[in-house]
């Protein structure tokens, strides 16, 4: 059986572009909005695999960008959405999950035009629920499950956490397994090792 793949909600996104075409407002802007919205669709139409199966184990290498050897090894059901496994992450460092939280899949980027000075590349990524920042819908954790992703041709995400204190992570892929006798007595998201201590992560700078 097929997985079933997420979906963008668009909500009234193509409405209101079409209100703004005829009113003759921001045209050549919105313009490279659907354009940049395509390519995020059509780019990330081929990161998704439907082959993979939900009632696997799927492990990873989780490394913080910002201290050497500070590291962990988790383990996702193919169930959990990208959502549960942030909240993992950063529930295994020690700290709050009080921030908002945005995943890349990285080498894969569409250039600016160069059109508006504010304008910056468009990538292949997908954020918490209730992130608002994109110009157009994007995919969200809470859709996108562990299995969604075809592995063998995505084999490492970016992970960020807290984007003012901006903790950084790199995740690579490290296989995957059926759902056996000994892991019914594992609780999932399972953190199979832990290395080094992470940072505080609320500092007291106080004298």
């Amino acid at each position: 059986m097929k997985t079933k793949l997420p979906q963008i909600e668009e909500g009234d996104f193509r409405k209101h572009i079409n209100a703004a075409f005829r009113a003759k407002r921001h045209v050549d802007y919105l313009k490279l909005v659907l354009e940049n919205y395509e390519w995020y669709e059509r780019e990330f139409s081929k990161v998704f695999s439907t082959a993979n199966k939900s009632a696997a184990v799927y492990e990873f290498l989780v490394v913080y960008l910002d201290k050497k050897g500070l590291r962990r090894n988790i383990e996702m059901l193919g169930s959990h959405t990208f959502e549960r496994f942030a909240k993992t992450i950063v529930k295994s460092m020690g700290w709050r999950y009080d921030h908002m939280h945005g995943f890349t899949l990285p080498g894969i980027s569409k250039p600016r035009s160069g059109k508006f000075e504010f304008e910056s590349a468009t990538e292949l990524e997908f954020f918490a629920p209730g992130w608002e920042d994109d110009p157009f819908p994007t995919y969200k954790s809470s859709q996108i499950k562990i299995c969604h992703i075809d592995y063998a041709k995505h084999p490492r995400l970016d992970f960020i956490f807290d984007f003012g204190e901006c903790h950084e992570f790199e995740i690579t892929f490290k296989g995957v397994r059926d759902y056996c006798g000994p892991d019914e007595k594992v609780k999932f998201p399972y953190v199979s090792h832990y290395n080094g201590i992470p940072p505080v992560q609320y500092p007291d700078y106080g004298g």
